[in-house]
């Protein structure tokens, strides 16, 4: 049962309505004591009648020494209306941006100024603009990103592409090098240089040389007159070997 007793209701053994000066300094007196905080130790440590929701209210809201009792300034209108636009009607949120205001005097003095406000329709339209501008920016960066994510999946695989490019070419050079070490021959040249030998010992050692091309008569009279050439050849070193048979004066001693 609830018991009037003046001004004041008591309901349930707490007191509810208004607060009292001689409530408030109890209740500034047990926080210098005790701190913020445990507040459902109030009544039993401060002999006041009020739950500690009640307390925590009227302390957070009223009693703080930190509180600004002034005005709210446009700067900080100005703010709350920022971040109201990003957080809504989280007005605990919204206070730890303003320091000295509580949420309760914010939720207040928005719904005073600016709810009538927000729900004329030119209001209305900006916020509808204003939130898909801000829906078309995610996309944007999302499709940034996505375009960010395949031009550098690109770049891996064109280097891997590379790379196994570059592989394939060293493998296949030392073919080509090898090929460029082989020296044709001339399946002529060594006959042509026996002929030039005897050639030039027919001749009394003097040097001579075979002409570079021999035509197809040529080589065939090579090959007849082959026992020609070992004759000549016989008689030339014959003459070759014979001894010297000048004399040459030698002085007497």
């Amino acid at each position: 049962m609830a018991q009037q007793l003046g001004w004041g209701v008591i309901d349930e053994g707490w007191r509810k309505g208004p607060w009292t000066t001689e409530e408030d300094h109890n209740l500034i007196e047990y926080v210098k004591l005790h701190g913020e905080g445990r507040w459902n130790s109030v009544s039993r440590l401060s002999g006041l009648k009020r739950n500690g929701k009640s307390c925590r209210l009227r302390w957070v809201n009223y009693l703080r020494p930190d509180l600004k009792k002034s005005q709210i300034t446009p700067q900080e209108e100005k703010l709350i209306v920022e971040l109201h636009a990003r957080w809504g009607n989280r007005w605990s949120t919204i206070a730890r941006s303003l320091p000295g205001r509580t949420d309760n005097e914010i939720k207040n003095y928005w719904r005073t100024h600016f709810k009538k406000k927000m729900k004329s329709p030119g209001v209305f339209a900006e916020k509808s603009m204003a939130r898909l501008l801000r829906k078309q920016q995610f996309q944007q960066q999302q499709q940034q990103l996505h375009q960010q994510q395949l031009q550098l999946q690109n770049q891996l695989e064109m280097r891997k592409i590379m790379s196994l490019l570059d592989e394939s070419e060293e493998n296949r050079l030392p073919a080509p090098l090898a090929n460029q070490n082989i020296v044709p021959t001339n399946p002529y040249s060594a006959d042509q240089e026996h002929a030039g030998v005897q050639y030039s010992l027919i001749n009394n050692g003097l040097p001579s040389s075979v002409p570079e091309v021999l035509n197809d008569c040529n080589i065939w009279d090579g090959l007849w007159n082959i026992e020609n050439v070992h004759d000549a050849f016989n008689t030339t070193m014959a003459v070759t070997n014979k001894p010297n048979l000048h004399t040459y004066d030698a002085p007497f001693y």
